[in-house]
């Protein structure tokens, strides 16, 4: 059978909100170290959300027209010459971070943060679509028997994942403040990773809900009372050891780590749209507590780990997957992502 030769693909390719269109395009000629996969299922993220919302963050990051989409589950269909270890069949999801290999943070096995890092979104790929082609190195072979729709979730899965494994959450009471797909994902993975008590704050009701199904002991409204307050009454009175700010808000963090007891932690997983401010005499050096912020995963630990806690059972994320649309329908897609009122939002293309 011959290979594709273009692909359906949504590109956002105007300055305001939505100017997003689907397009049929030729796809981009396959390289030596490139894959050409088959998308059946891509997922909607945060970054997604910046871009068809056009907000200042994303009109400074980016420049149009930018094909959409990097949260992926495939299958790979060819291979360019100098590939290996992928081979037509695979099923395959992608890593956003895409390392050099060779700088100093990446021979210190910090690939995540590498001195000359690219991102997924900012190299005009795109998984929107029916097609693309991938370099390799942002691959990542999943197991047979793991669904699509998971393996397109596997990148912030892994978010979630990490969150929980640098708090080491063992016996210990959690807190997760912002309960979008990766606040839910972070729930599920502190229940299970051993947490003693998760509980969960949001000021969407539906979020609040799907926490509770995430496996939440007890979720907050802060609006209706002040989430310190409500994190002691919640905790039994023994007060959070770890906080995870899955938000990015600059109130919710400051609540958050007045919620700690001394010695605690704050796992900073949300990306502020703005600088914070923070009283760190009285919430961080008094009670001894430690800030600790995370970009992406670990590559591959983080990977690893997230695949077999999902193949144990042992992670359970059916809830936080509510909606999946055709591609033709991408106006809807973006519109119950933009509500809160749904978990996490994907196109189904086969």
């Amino acid at each position: 059978m011959t290979n594709p030769t273009s692909t359906r693909i949504l590109v956002k390719e105007r300055t305001e909100h939505g100017g997003v269109a689907l397009h049929e395009r030729p796809l981009r000629p396959m390289g030596p170290q490139d894959v050409l996969v088959r998308v059946h299922r891509a997922a909607i993220c945060g970054t997604d959300l910046h871009v068809y919302e056009w907000n200042d963050w994303a009109a400074r990051n980016y420049r149009l027209p930018i094909p959409m989409g990097h949260e992926l589950g495939g299958e790979v269909v060819a291979t360019g010459e100098l590939v290996t270890g992928l081979e037509p069949g695979m099923r395959v999801s992608a890593e956003t971070h895409i390392a050099c290999g060779h700088c100093r943070q990446c021979r210190a096995n910090r690939r995540h943060t590498c001195l000359n890092l690219k991102l997924f979104s900012k190299q005009g790929l795109g998984c929107f679509s029916d097609h693309t082609v991938v370099p390799a190195s942002a691959l990542r072979r999943v197991p047979d028997d793991l669904p699509f729709r998971d393996a397109s979730i596997m990148e912030p899965l892994g978010v979630g994942v990490r969150a929980a494994m640098e708090a080491d959450l063992r016996g210990r009471n959690a807190l997760v403040v912002g309960c979008g797909p990766i606040g839910l994902f972070t729930i599920a993975a502190a229940r299970a990773l051993g947490a003693a008590r998760v509980i969960a704050a949001d000021l969407h009701a539906y979020r609040r809900d799907l926490a509770a199904r995430m496996g939440a002991d007890a979720v907050i409204d802060p609006v209706a009372t002040p989430l310190v307050q409500a994190a002691a009454e919640a905790s039994g009175g023994e007060g959070i050891d770890a906080a995870i700010d899955a938000s990015g808000n600059g109130r919710a963090i400051q609540d958050a780590l007045s919620c700690l007891v001394p010695g605690g932690a704050l796992i900073l997983a949300g990306m502020p749209s703005a600088p914070v401010a923070l009283d760190l005499a009285k919430d961080v050096i008094v009670r001894e507590a430690q800030i600790r912020g995370i970009f992406g995963r670990l590559i591959d630990e983080t990977w690893l780990a997230t695949e077999s806690l999902l193949r144990s059972g042992r992670l359970k994320v059916e809830p936080v997957l509510t909606h999946s649309f055709p591609l033709e329908r991408f106006e809807e897609a973006f519109e119950l992502a933009e509500s809160g009122a749904a978990g996490k939002v994907m196109f189904e293309m086969a």
